[in-house]
């Protein structure tokens, strides 16, 4: 298990390089990439270009900090076939990013409308049919929220879509938080 830094709340006043440093000083070994404006936004296409990257990289290498894990939020599984489209180009792009943080671990959500839940959940298998062989080709393990507002929220039916693609390289989250959205009870979720 690796306990890791979300610097999420030391977007206002950190800049991005500066994230490896501020691990280590709070005493943190491990560092996850959540969407950030310079990296890898929320729903948008990756930011950072390569040499961006070598320098994250190498301030990571200074501070003795590893990125445990990379968190694009996009919309693979939207019922928009441009913007689905869209997600599939900028998940390469963050798939490429992470394997050159030397990162193996991403974790995500479904994304999708709850209110278009069988629509959504053919856009995700059909992303899936162009990501997974990169997934599997790069050694990049994914693992996937059911995050309220999602076209899967609950806990069992998501890992029944996860199981549905038949790859040790794809898992689920379970964030405790999002507890209360899975409608499933806690261990038989983890079981």
């Amino acid at each position: 298990m690796k306990i890791a830094l979300d610097p999420t709340p030391f977007h206002h006043s950190h800049s991005l390089l500066d994230f490896p440093a501020l691990a280590a000083e709070l005493g943190y070994k491990y560092l996850q990439m959540t969407p950030h404006a310079d990296m890898i936004p929320f729903f948008r296409h990756p930011k950072a270009d390569d040499a961006l990257v070598v320098q994250f990289r190498k301030n990571c290498q200074a501070a003795g900090v590893e990125v445990a894990s990379v968190l694009p939020v996009l919309r693979w599984s939207g019922p928009d076939e441009t913007a689905r489209q869209a997600a599939v180009r900028y998940w390469k792009r963050a798939i490429q990013i992470s394997v050159d943080l030397s990162c193996t671990q991403m974790n995500t959500e479904f994304s999708g409308r709850p209110e278009l839940p069988e629509e959504s959940e053919a856009c995700f298998y059909k992303s899936m049919e162009e990501l997974l062989p990169v997934f599997e080709r790069e050694g990049v393990h994914v693992a996937i929220d059911p995050h309220p507002d999602d076209f899967v929220e609950e806990g069992l039916a998501a890992w029944r879509v996860i199981r549905g693609l038949n790859s040790p390289n794809v898992g689920m989250v379970y964030v405790a938080s999002h507890t209360f959205h899975m409608k499933d009870a806690p261990l038989d979720i983890m079981r």
